[in-house]
């Protein structure tokens, strides 16, 4: 997943301020979907024709993710299962959950499947209850998962 810090690497620099921004503010606003590439009109320039081809590519792939900013880097994740065991949701759902592989609940959060860790139930997560008193607190998943392949964004 693509940081502020890279996106601004990719715009012109210029803090023109033609987007409301300066160019950080617009990277983060870009990352955030709440600004699109059409609003920095220095970008229209052809010698930025291979940087905005790259962000676009970066905001495709932030387009793909699910609406929660749940994010599972395949290519990074080994399928240990660290994460679903740890999950204090799949603990909860079911006792089957230990070794990694989930289960076969529907109800749980993640389950290694073809060794990946896949996103079963995004909906059962902790960080995502509107009532949960830990809220957005919960970072568990991403914290047992030695190789980063886990974030929110």
């Amino acid at each position: 997943m693509s940081s502020a810090r890279e996106v601004k690497s990719l715009l012109p620099g210029t803090n023109c301020r033609k987007c409301g921004t300066t160019c950080m503010g617009f990277a983060v606003r870009l990352l955030s979907g709440k600004a699109a590439l059409e609003e920095c009109p220095e970008l229209e320039k052809a010698e930025y024709v291979a940087k905005r081809l790259k962000l676009r590519q970066i905001l495709a792939e932030r387009l793909a993710q699910t609406p929660t900013n749940f994010v599972i880097h395949e290519e990074r994740c080994t399928g240990c299962g660290n994460c679903v065991d740890a999950c204090p949701a799949n603990v909860a759902m079911s006792v089957e959950v230990s070794g990694g592989k989930g289960g076969e609940s529907k109800e749980l959060v993640l389950k290694v499947e073809d060794g990946v860790v896949k996103v079963l139930n995004v909906k059962a997560c902790r960080r995502f209850e509107e009532d949960s008193s830990e809220g957005r607190a919960c970072n568990v998943c991403v914290e047992s998962c030695p190789y980063r392949a886990i974030e929110f964004v």
